[in-house]
C-alpha cells in the first residue's frame, strides 16, 4: 500500500475544502436577483448612515470604495442611539461586507454573516446588522419609528 505524503492530503483537504464553500456560496447565488432593492425612507438619513459605514471601513483600514464589484455592505446599526453626534462622528461597532460574488444575493448573504460574527465576537448587543449598501448604493431601510 502506498502512503501519500502529508502534504498531499492537506492539499487535498484543502481543495476539497474550496469547492465546498464555492457550492455553498457562489452557486446559488448565480441564481440570485442581481438588482439592489432600494427602500425608500429618508434620502438624508440614508446618504448619512451610508457616510458612516464608510467611515467605519476606514476605522479598520478597509476603503469599501476600492473593493471590486459585486459588493455588499452590512452594519449593525444601534438605532436607539443614532443621533447627529454619532451620524457625524460615529463608527459602526460590527460590519459584514463581501466583495467578487456572483451575484447581488450571495454579496448579501455572506455581508449578513460577516456583521453577524463580528457582532458575536466583540459582544455587541444594542443593534442589529442591517443591508446599508449593495455595489456603492446606499440601500439602508430605515424603521417607520425613526423617519417619523
Amino acid at each position: 500500500m502506498m502512503r501519500l505524503s502529508s502534504r498531499k492530503v492537506d492539499a487535498g483537504r484543502i481543495a476539497f475544502a474550496l469547492i465546498l464553500v464555492a457550492g455553498i456560496f457562489v452557486l446559488p447565488c448565480a441564481a440570485a436577483d442581481d438588482e439592489a432593492n432600494v427602500h425608500t425612507g429618508d434620502p438624508e438619513l440614508q446618504q448619512r448612515i451610508g457616510a458612516v459605514f464608510y467611515r467605519s471601513m476606514s476605522h479598520w483600514r478597509y476603503d469599501y470604495s476600492k473593493i471590486p464589484s459585486r459588493k455588499a455592505g452590512v452594519a449593525c446599526i444601534p438605532w436607539a442611539r443614532l443621533d447627529d453626534a454619532f451620524l457625524d462622528g460615529g463608527i459602526f461597532e460590527a460590519l459584514g461586507f463581501s466583495y467578487s460574488m456572483a451575484g447581488n444575493g450571495g454579496a448579501i448573504r455572506v455581508a449578513v454573516q460577516g456583521c453577524d460574527q463580528m457582532r458575536t465576537r466583540y459582544r455587541v448587543s444594542d443593534c442589529d446588522c442591517e443591508l446599508v449598501l449593495v455595489g456603492d448604493t446606499v440601500v439602508v431601510e430605515i424603521p417607520a419609528a425613526i423617519r417619523d
